[in-house]
């Protein structure tokens, strides 16, 4: 028990004790999206980003949720729409839809 303590005594002072770090924030549509392999139709390369002017897109998984469309390895919807991928039950506000919830 002794050892035990003073290992975990010795990685507390050294800084290399575990860290509590939040939970991410959920991945929401957006105008701007990392590229993953081709960019979705209506989006520019800029980067390692693919961007638009007039639409969002999120990360496909699965099938779109309501109000999206399938292009590349996303989902795209007009400018207005919000979708972000669901993590237990959606926030108040949005609905479920398949793996996202949406406005």
């Amino acid at each position: 028990m002794r050892i035990r303590m003073a290992i975990f005594s010795a990685a507390l002072a050294l800084g290399t004790a575990p860290v509590l770090v939040a939970p991410a924030m959920a991945q929401s549509s957006s105008n701007e999206v990392a590229k993953d392999g081709s960019c979705p139709k209506g989006f520019k390369q800029s980067g390692s980003s693919c961007v638009s002017s007039s639409q969002v897109a999120i990360t496909k998984i699965g099938s779109c949720p309501t109000g999206f469309k399938a292009s590349a390895n996303y989902c795209v919807g007009d400018k207005g729409d919000y979708a972000e991928i669901r993590s237990g039950s959606c926030p108040t506000g949005l609905k479920t839809s398949g793996k996202y919830c949406v406005k």
